[in-house]
């Protein structure tokens, strides 16, 4: 006579099954928890004093300040308008991205510490650069005033992020 195993009762069954969901949700929450800080930010904890706190979610602060400026700024440049005389646009433009990107790469090589004030004045004023220069590429593909200081300034906000990433050790 052979012997047979107990079958699972149904309780036991459904148990196993709620166990299993439960512990499949908890893994979701945990991974959930350990990249909450790239939601709305790009940054990691080490770098969690660069983010505002909206809501109990860190928002970037330079994307808070430079993406609905920009856009404005686009915007108003699609409906025909501009903040400067449309004859200056390669001075201003160009010129206006500059702030930006000494600040960016002085503090990514270390040449001076983070600053939250000084990070938002240089992002708002290379925003208005930004969206003048999106707005000029939404009427005019390949417009030379958005991909040329993308492209310039760009790789070199780029290059100081690895560079920097590299010497803190990151």
């Amino acid at each position: 006579m052979t012997r047979r195993s107990p079958t699972p009762s149904p309780d036991a069954d459904f148990e196993a099954r709620f166990a299993e969901a439960a512990a499949r949700a908890n893994e979701r929450e945990q991974h959930a928890r350990r990249n909450e800080g790239l939601w709305l930010s790009h940054h990691h904890p080490e770098e969690w004093d660069r983010c505002l706190v909206i809501r109990g979610r860190r928002v970037c602060r330079r994307c808070f300040v430079l993406y609905p400026l920009a856009f404005s700024i686009a915007l108003l440049t699609l409906a025909g308008g501009s903040p400067w005389p449309p004859e200056l646009d390669p001075w201003f433009i160009w010129g206006l991205s500059i702030p930006a990107t000494v600040e960016f790469v002085g503090e990514q090589l270390g040449r001076f510490r983070y600053s939250a004030r000084r990070q938002v004045i240089v992002t708002a004023v290379v925003a208005v650069a930004y969206g003048r220069g999106l707005g000029l590429e939404l009427q005019d593909s390949w417009h030379w005033l958005f991909w040329g200081p993308i492209l310039l300034f760009g790789t070199a906000w780029f290059t100081a992020a690895m560079v920097g990433r590299r010497r803190r050790g990151r």
